[in-house]
């Protein structure tokens, strides 16, 4: 059974990273983005044991401290990731008070309209990936990745 194309044009690019929190205008777009993964928060649990009047021992649980993983952003290797890698740089260079800010990912529907925006509060850039190059993709795509750690994330769908 053969599949039928999209019904609506495919974006360039489906993810946007802005250097201000959403909604945020065009013009503070960074980068445009291929993928966006990560973003994991995670509670951990607080274990403790109870014991009852007749001796008898039992273990809860409570929430504790919570975590967000980092988010990495992927594209192609060109002129605008240049940006994000002078951020890392001088991130490496010392420079990590006046780095940590807030971001904004939108992921874009076909017309690069956002439908759903990720706030990366207080945000700091941890890694670039290095480079990989094989003689099938060089020619037309190098990963450009970054990883951007946030101390919390916030996420608004658009109506």
């Amino acid at each position: 059974m053969p599949v039928d194309p999209l019904s609506e044009p495919t974006p360039v690019a489906q993810f946007t990273l802005y250097d201000v929190l959403s909604p945020a205008p065009k013009e503070a777009a960074l980068a445009e983005f291929d993928s966006l993964t990560g973003g994991d928060q995670t509670i951990s649990m607080v274990t403790y044991n109870v014991i009852d009047e007749n001796g008898n021992v039992t273990t809860r649980s409570m929430p504790g401290q919570t975590a967000f993983s980092p988010e990495v952003l992927l594209r192609a290797m060109d002129k605008s990731s240049e940006g994000m890698y002078l951020r890392l740089k001088a991130a490496i260079d010392g420079k990590l008070k006046s780095l940590r800010r807030d971001y904004s990912v939108s992921m874009n529907d076909s017309n690069g309209e956002p439908v759903v925006w990720w706030d990366l509060k207080n945000a700091l850039p941890i890694k670039l990936d290095g480079f990989m190059f094989n003689m099938k993709t060089e020619n037309s795509y190098t990963d450009f990745e970054v990883s951007l750690q946030a101390e919390s994330i916030e996420i608004k769908f658009m109506a």
